[in-house]
C-alpha cells in the first residue's frame, strides 16, 4: 500500500507492518514503559500510538539515509517498504565499488545512532519521569538498539553489507565476498534461532514471546541471506553469456484472429505460458497467462487475442546481444515471468524465462565441481 512520497521516493507499507505497529503501540501502553506512568488510560493509549509512529518514523529515516546516499551515487531508488521486520530500500542497481557499498550500508545505522542520541537528550530536557520524557527515552533506546543490531555482520543486515564491502575490497571479487558474508550471516541466523528456542523453553512463558521473536528474526535473516547468495550465484553463472545464449526457441505463433479460448487450449496442451501473436510475418505482441486478467466478464470465445496481448511497443524486451546478467536485473525490476528476445529487424528470437535462468544454477554448480575454478569477478 503506497502512502506517499518523500524526496521523490515512494513509501510503501506492507500489510504485515499494520500488525507490528498495532502490537508496538499496545505493548508501549499496556505492558511497556508507560505502564507505571501516571496518566489516564486514554492518554496512555494516545501516547503509545504517537510513540509507535515516531519509532517507525525513525525506521523510515534509517532507510531514507540509505536511499538518499545511494541516489547520490547514481543508483535509482524504486521505493522504501516498511514491513514486519523494519524497512528495506529497494535499489534498482548495485553499488559499483566496495567503498560505495560500505558507505550506503553504514549510513543507515549511523542515522539510527544519531537519532538515539537526540531522543536521549530530549528525555533529559523533558524530565525522565514525565510522560514525554519516558517516550523520548524509549525512542532513544530503540534507535540505539536498531543501529547496533543493524551493524551485526549478518548478511543482508547493514553490518553484513559493510563486511561484504570489506571482503570485496580485499579479495577483488564481489561473488567471493557474497559467499563469505552469506556464510557468516547463516551462522549468526542459526545462533539467533537456537537462542530463541532456548529462551522459549528454558525461561518459561514470560519470555516465550521474546524467544519466538528471536526465532522469527533468525529465520528471516536465514531466508534473506540465502536469497542474496542465490542471486549472486546466478549472476556468476550468467557471466559472459548473452540473452541469445540462454533463450529458449519461441513456440509456434498465434494468428491475430485467434480467440482467447484457443490460446488457453494451446497453453494447456503445450505447457507454455507465453506466445507471440503475428499478423503475417509481423510480430504484433506477446500474449501470456497474466494477460487473461484483461478478459474481464467476456467469454473466452468472444475475445480476440489482440485485445489481451501486450503490444510490441509496450513489451519489456531485450536484444540477442544483451548481457544475460542485464536480463536477470530486468526480471528483478519488472517482476515479469518471461522476457522476449527481439532482434533489430523486429523478429522474435526466443524467450528468456525465470525457469530457464534458474536451470543454469545446478549446471553451474556441477561444472564448478569438475572443472578448474575460473577467475571470479
Amino acid at each position: 500500500m503506497r502512502v506517499g512520497k518523500i524526496f521523490g521516493i515512494d513509501i510503501v507499507i506492507n500489510l504485515s507492518w499494520l500488525f507490528i505497529f498495532a502490537f508496538v503501540a499496545w505493548a508501549l501502553a499496556d505492558v511497556g514503559p508507560f505502564r507505571d506512568v501516571s496518566m489516564l488510560p486514554a492518554q496512555r493509549v494516545t501516547l503509545g500510538i504517537i510513540t509507535a509512529l515516531l519509532f517507525f518514523g525513525s525506521v523510515l529515516a534509517h532507510e531514507l539515509a540509505h536511499s538518499l546516499v545511494a541516489r547520490s551515487r547514481g543508483i535509482p531508488i524504486k521505493q522504501i517498504t516498511l514491513f514486519m521486520f523494519g524497512g528495506v530500500s529497494n535499489l534498482e542497481g548495485e553499488p559499483g565499488t566496495a567503498p560505495v557499498e560500505a558507505w550506503i550500508s553504514f549510513v543507515g545505522p549511523l542515522t539510527s545512532l544519531v537519532l538515539g542520541a537526540i531522543f536521549f537528550s530530549l528525555s533529559l530536557l523533558l524530565g525522565p519521569r514525565t510522560p514525554l520524557g519516558v517516550a523520548t527515552e524509549y525512542l532513544g533506546y530503540a534507535n540505539i538498539v536498531l543501529g547496533i543490531f543493524n551493524l551485526l555482520p549478518a548478511f543482508p543486515l547493514d553490518g553484513g553489507r559493510v563486511l561484504h564491502a570489506l571482503v570485496w575490497r580485499i579479495t577483488k571479487s564481489r561473488y567471493r565476498a557474497t559467499q563469505i558474508a552469506a556464510g557468516i550471516g547463516r551462522l549468526l541466523a542459526g545462533l539467533f534461532i537456537l537462542y530463541g528456542i532456548f529462551a522459549t523453553l528454558y525461561f518459561g512463558f514470560d519470555n516465550a514471546l521474546s524467544g519466538l521473536w528471536m526465532v522469527f528474526i533468525g529465520w528471516f535473516l536465514l531466508q534473506a541471506g540465502t536469497a542474496e547468495e542465490t542471486h549472486a550465484e546466478l549472476e556468476h553463472a550468467l557471466q559472459g553469456l548473452t540473452a541469445a545464449d540462454i533463450a529458449e526457441a519461441p513456440p509456434v505463433a498465434l494468428p491475430a484472429d485467434a480467440t482467447a479460448d484457443v490460446v488457453l487450449q494451446t497453453m494447456m496442451r503445450t505447457g507454455r505460458r507465453a506466445f507471440p501473436v503475428m499478423l503475417g510475418d509481423r510480430l504484433l505482441g506477446i500474449v501470456s497467462l497474466g494477460d487473461f486478467v484483461k478478459l474481464g466478464d467476456r467469454p473466452p470465445g468472444a475475445a480476440y487475442v489482440t485485445s489481451l496481448m501486450t503490444r510490441l511497443e509496450d513489451l519489456h524486451s531485450v536484444t540477442p546481444t544483451t548481457q544475460a546478467t542485464d536480463v536477470l536485473k530486468l526480471f528483478s525490476q519488472t517482476g515479469v515471468a518471461q522476457i522476449p528476445v527481439i532482434d533489430a529487424g523486429g523478429q522474435l528470437v526466443g524467450f528468456v524465462t525465470r525457469e530457464n535462468i534458474l536451470r543454469r544454477l545446478p549446471l553451474h554448480r556441477d561444472l564448478r565441481r569438475i572443472a578448474p575454478a575460473s577467475p571470479q569477478v
